[in-house]
């Protein structure tokens, strides 16, 4: 690698600021990177021609395949699309990684060349205040797989390129510094190139070779990645010499926003800081407001003349990069919600509300993202596409902000209060996270609720500067983790179900017998949903049909075949079960689970344990293996019909619309979607429809084992929608123009054998994902004769026809209201006569005037006569209850005053009747089971006021 860069006219040497090696053409002292270099470029541009963000990528692209490398379309931002272990793509090799990098596919070209969209939220506090920072970055990047086998390129060529191509765009290559660092990233690591210009580092080469192991040693990998980085942006920016990166790539969409807002800008100033914004990094300096203030020393200007100028346009550029990372993230199929990826996408837009409310805008933010919408669409078609599906997301998402900051307010003061009470005048940081991550509420409103309610001396809120970084950094990526008790040292099971779908009975050889502590009951849990009423029988017949709750976990062992018909759990679907056939004796397969390649048949042996302590004896015997037909067909069209309600769910909902999990049953199957509203009757009813079309098409499902490379090139990431299908090879379900996934599990061999299909039921599980709950075949039908048993129902007890049920429904509805409307007014007046009855009943004490009272009456009639006196000054002091067991108390100002808590007055007096209570200081209530004792209880309270 040294070598190339002498032969290109390097020379080595050391940064005199940050120590670091470093290479260049011309003699100098520092390494070229902020902040040993501040920004050279600024108004001086590093080339003769100045590049937008998509010349650049053009040129990027182009100067690559001249190159000999292949171009490949940008990846979705969705990681999660193919990986398991993180939410967005924070880099280009993201997208190959782990199947590419691993070595397990081939890359979809070798070499390549790509430009990919990329989102790293932890810089998020940085972003406006560097000049050069975003949420949503262009990585151009050429990679290259080089195994044992198959050598592309590796270190010398990388920085070759790298050279010629900056050279290519007008930079003289004296001006580039080769800053020698070391990468670790993922579990990988290498050495690596940092490559910078007047100050900014441009692009990173590195050379992924190692494997990081867990005692910390490095391990050769056998696939080394040229894994290369170049931020296009930069370019952008550095041939344009303006004074931010913002400027240089979104500019229509800045002169927008500045135009709105109409902000009083020092052009001088904005310029000056730029020259030295590298300074500013809050991942590095934990202060904004101690940079701020070297700034402004440098500028030789006042902290506010400072600030005048540098925040408007700060909070400017934040909004034009936070609505062109949130306009990937929606049209990339990300739906905000409060859980995963979903939550850093609401994280962006609420983050962007904020700063328009900073600016003190008047448009609201749909009006603002079709400014960069129409911006964007130019050159990212998909967005153009996507446009209207973003556009209701945004509406939606605004609209429940304001909510969400009205309810939030309650919580905010409540939680002020309680810090108070606990002699606290700070609030913790952790504190602050939580209402922002628990409730939705922005740091800086919660500072405004407490600077309302308290002087700063009585109670502060501190915004730490990477307030959003530390809320960021906790949602980026899922822990990974397997619940596998066993490693398995067998042959791969062959799985016989694969090549006949129809096989019920097979004949296989013992392997092993393995006894395992088992800590699960495998009782079918596959419709047990949130123990709705509705479904509670059919979760009954789903047990019924396993047999295996409440087993004796000692007489559990677990048989490995060297072949089975025995569907394995997994990919939603419940495994099969059925009998074993050993030497005459029939043994129960109650579940079957997979370990790596190894099926597990755990069987219940009970009375024949002994038998089974000599396994020795068994291993090696051949065996007649049975499984549940009934079960397996029930599933199977379960199984089909959840791809085709998908499938119809994506022409009715939209095409955002993504699997976020499936759970398929015997009497009724979920469904759960990602979509950002309810799903309406109407739309359900037009899902089921197209389903049931697509059943009576009776389609002829396509099912293969396909390389997965070979499977993404042709139907792409939307193989996954039931989850990342692990392994090289992978089974590929394509019910022709409908739907394709990769999917291990068992399906019918045409969509006719389905059934009917039924939907029962939608529901929200949170945020952004809906439920459909669903019946299939057989037990569709059941779910349908239910319904009319009950419309029958309902009508008999009507007298009326089932036509006629919904008209009578609302007669019977209107006249209801109508007579708990005289109703309630009945008893108001009967509560006025009683009021007015019960106002010779007062006593005098200490000057309180007081009246206490058991009468008939329920709950609001004792509430009625309680405030009727104290609001009315009839009374300060009212004790009421009735022979129900319910007791109401109720005070005025004076009384209040005076000492008198009611709520815990009646919250003791409750104890008495064996119950609680509690209120407010003016009105509080409570009850007990104990209502022979309410005389008792209202006597006490009477004690406790007359003894304050």
């Amino acid at each position: 690698m040294t070598e190339i860069l002498k032969e290109l006219g390097f020379s080595k040497r050391k940064c005199e600021t940050c120590g670091n090696e470093f290479w260049s053409i011309p003699e100098r002292s520092t390494c070229g990177d902020a902040p040993c270099d501040e920004y050279e470029f600024i108004g001086n541009p590093a080339t003769e021609k100045g590049y937008d963000l998509f010349e650049i990528q053009k040129s990027f692209r182009e100067f690559f395949e001249k190159n000999g490398h292949t171009q490949v379309s940008r990846y979705p931002v969705l990681a999660k699309r193919w990986r398991d272990d993180v939410f967005l793509v924070g880099a280009s090799i993201y997208d190959f990684q782990p199947w590419v990098t691993s070595g397990l596919i081939e890359p979809p070209a070798n070499p390549l060349v790509i430009a990919q969209p990329s989102i790293r939220l932890n810089d998020v506090d940085n972003v406006g205040r560097t000049g050069r920072h975003m949420t949503c970055f262009t990585m151009g990047a050429h990679h290259a797989f080089n195994s044992i086998d198959n050598k592309i390129y590796w270190k010398e060529n990388t920085v070759k390129l790298c050279h010629d191509f900056i050279g290519s765009i007008g930079i003289d290559p004296a001006e580039i510094t080769f800053i020698e660092s070391w990468w670790e990233g993922g579990g990988n690591a290498g050495p690596c190139y940092e490559v910078c210009v007047r100050g900014v580092e441009l692009a990173t080469l590195v050379f992924m070779q190692y494997k990081i192991l867990p005692n910390g040693d490095k391990e050769e990998i056998p696939i080394k990645t040229v894994d290369t980085g170049y931020g296009l942006e930069r370019f952008a920016w550095i041939s344009q010499g303006t004074p931010t990166a913002y400027d240089a790539c979104f500019a229509p969409v800045i002169d927008k926003l500045k135009s709105i807002t109409n902000i009083d800008v020092d052009e001088n100033i904005l310029a000056e800081n730029a020259q030295i914004a590298g300074m500013m990094d809050i991942e590095t300096f934990a202060d904004i407001r101690s940079l701020r203030e070297k700034v402004a020393n440098k500028l030789s200007i006042s902290i506010d003349e400072l600030l005048k100028s540098a925040e408007p346009m700060e909070a400017i550029y934040v909004i034009a990069d936070h609505t062109r990372c949130l306009a990937f993230m929606l049209a990339d199929g990300i739906i905000p919600s409060n859980v995963k990826e979903g939550y850093l996408a609401r994280l962006v837009l609420r983050r962007t509300i904020r700063f328009m409310k900073e600016l003190e805008m008047k448009e609201s933010l749909s009006y603002i993202m079709e400014i960069q919408l129409d911006f964007l669409s130019k050159f990212y078609p998909e967005i153009k596409d996507s446009q209207d599906h973003i556009m209701n997301i945004i509406s939606l998402e605004e609209d429940r902000y304001a909510k969400t900051i009205d309810k939030g307010n309650r919580i905010v003061k409540r939680t002020i209060k309680n810090l108070k009470k606990q002699n606290k005048d700070l609030m913790p940081v952790e504190t602050l996270i939580d209402l922002y991550d628990a409730h939705g509420m922005p740091p800086e409103t919660v500072k405004e609720i407490a600077e309302s309610i308290y002087d700063e001396n009585e109670f502060k809120v501190n915004i730490p500067d990477n307030f959003f970084t530390l809320v960021a950094n906790q949602h980026t990526g899922e822990e990974i983790t397997s619940d596998s008790e066993l490693k398995l040292d067998y042959p791969p099971t062959d799985l016989l179900f694969y090549d006949n779908f129809h096989i019920s009975n097979f004949e296989a050889e013992i392997l092993d017998i393995v006894k395992k502590n088992y800590n699960k009951n495998y009782n079918n849990e596959d419709n047990k949903e949130n123990n709705q009423e509705d479904n509670q029988e059919d979760n009954q017949e789903d047990k019924k049909e396993d047999n295996s709750s409440n087993i004796d976990k000692k007489n559990q062992f677990s048989i490995i075949l060297d072949q089975t018909a025995f569907y394995p759990e997994g990919g939603g679907q419940p495994s099969d079960i059925g009998y074993l056939t050993i030497k005459g004796k029939q043994v129960e397969v109650i579940h079957a689970e997979k370990v790596g390649d190894v099926v597990l048949h755990n069987v219940l042996v009970g009375e024949d344990i002994d038998y089974f302590k000599n396994e020795l004896d068994i291993i090696g015997e051949k065996i007649n293996g049975k499984i549940n037909w009934d079960r397996r067909i029930s599933l199977a069209r379960n199984h089909t019909a959840t791809h085709l309600i998908i499938a119809a769910a994506k022409k009715v909902l939209g095409n955002h619309i993504w699997q976020a999990g499936a759970q398929k049953g015997l009497k009724r199957s979920r469904l759960d979607l990602s979509h950002y509203k309810r799903i309406t009757q109407n739309e359900i009813d037009k899902i089921e429809k197209i389903a049931n079309d697509l059943v009576m098409d009776n389609i002829i499902l396509d099912i293969n084992w396909m390389n997965r490379d070979e499977a993404e090139k042709k139907y792409g990431f939307t193989l996954y929608q039931g989850g990342v299908v692990p392994g090289s090879v992978i089974r590929v379900i394509n019910i022709p123009n409908v739907d394709v996934q990769a999917c291990a599990g068992t399906h019918v061999p045409q969509t006719g054998e389905i059934g009917l299909i039924k939907i029962n039921k939608t529901e929200r599980v949170q945020d952004g994902v809906e439920r459909i709950d669903f019946s299939a075949g057989l037990a569709a039908v059941e779910s349908m004769q239910s319904n009319d048993e009950f419309l029958r129902d309902s009508s008999d007890i009507f007298k009326v026809t089932p036509k006629q049920l919904p008209k009578t429904c609302e007669r019977f509805f209107t006249e209801w209201k109508s007579y708990k409307n005289e109703l309630n007014k009945l008893k108001s007046e009967i509560a006025n006569l009683k009021i007015n009855s019960l106002e010779d009943n007062l006593e005098e004490f200490n000057g309180l005037r007081i009246l206490k009272q058991v009468v008939d009456g329920d709950i609001k009639e004792l509430q009625k006569i309680s405030t009727d006196f104290t609001d009315n000054n009839k009374a300060d002091i009212v004790i009421i209850g009735n022979n129900n067991g319910k007791i109401v108390g109720a005070a005025s100002k004076i009384a209040i005053d005076k000492g008198i808590t009611i709520n815990e007055i009646i919250k003791e007096s409750a104890a008495i009747l064996g119950g609680g209570g509690g209120g407010r200081p003016t009105l509080a209530q409570g009850a007990g089971p104990k209502a022979d004792k309410i005389t008792e209880a209202v006597d006490f309270a009477i004690e406790i006021i007359k003894n304050i």
